[in-house]
């Protein structure tokens, strides 16, 4: 288990002083360890900003955090069955904690050294804790992940997923984000990530207006390892 991980730590971080004060930091971690028929991913990103300017009345305009894991084990050479479990919390939306567990079957419609495409698809169980409401639901999952090397310097990668609630017919929960590195040299690179997560029905806050997305565009630097 301690051997044959390959991964990276994103960083990046701005300050600003004088006529506007605030300051952001974002950090993201990506460990993925290949077997010759199984797959485990381990990930965690956080996202932290302030505006600290006296006349802008200051106040933190994001805080979330979360990670995650998936093991993947090929039942044949195209299906693979998998198991994961995320957890995410966003302090301006009111979101605690919410809790993911579930699993399902996957397809690999391309299996390339330099492309490859999952399509997933499975149930999980839901427990999101909320700043005025708690919330307990069975829900599917549909996804895909995408990854393409561009060269021998850029990697391209991307995944689209949708967690329509089986309680609440209807609701629904979506996660999308694309992302590339490319590589300054042996351990550092450069990279660049979009995201946006979108919850139908987020849980009212009093005097609060909560969107219903969060979307996130993050660059900075990459330090890859490997063991």
């Amino acid at each position: 288990m301690m051997e044959g991980w390959k991964g990276g730590l994103n960083f990046g971080f701005a300050l600003t002083r004088g006529n506007s004060e605030a300051k952001n930091l974002n950090l993201a971690f990506n460990a993925v360890r290949t077997g010759h028929r199984d797959k485990l991913t381990l990930y965690a990103n956080s996202i932290y900003a302030t505006n600290d300017a006296e006349a802008a009345s200051p106040h933190t305009t994001a805080n979330n955090i979360g990670g995650g894991a998936r093991y993947d084990r090929d039942i044949t050479s195209r299906i693979f069955g998998f198991g994961n479990t995320d957890f995410y919390a966003d302090d301006l939306q009111g979101l605690d904690l919410r809790s993911v567990v579930g699993g399902g079957l996957g397809f690999h419609a391309i299996k390339r050294e330099k492309t490859t495409l999952d399509l997933l698809g499975g149930a999980n169980y839901t427990h999101e804790s909320y700043t005025t409401e708690t919330r307990d639901f069975a829900a599917l999952q549909f996804g895909d992940e995408f990854m393409h090397a561009i060269g021998t310097g850029t990697v391209v990668k991307q995944n689209l997923y949708f967690f329509p609630d089986l309680k609440e017919t209807g609701e629904y929960r979506m996660t999308f984000t694309f992302g590339t590195v490319t590589k300054i040299s042996k351990w550092l690179g450069w990279q660049n990530s979009f995201g946006d997560i979108y919850v139908s029905n987020p849980a009212p806050i009093p005097g609060r207006d909560i969107k219903k997305n969060d979307i996130v565009l993050t660059t900075g630097l990459n330090f890859t390892f490997t063991r």
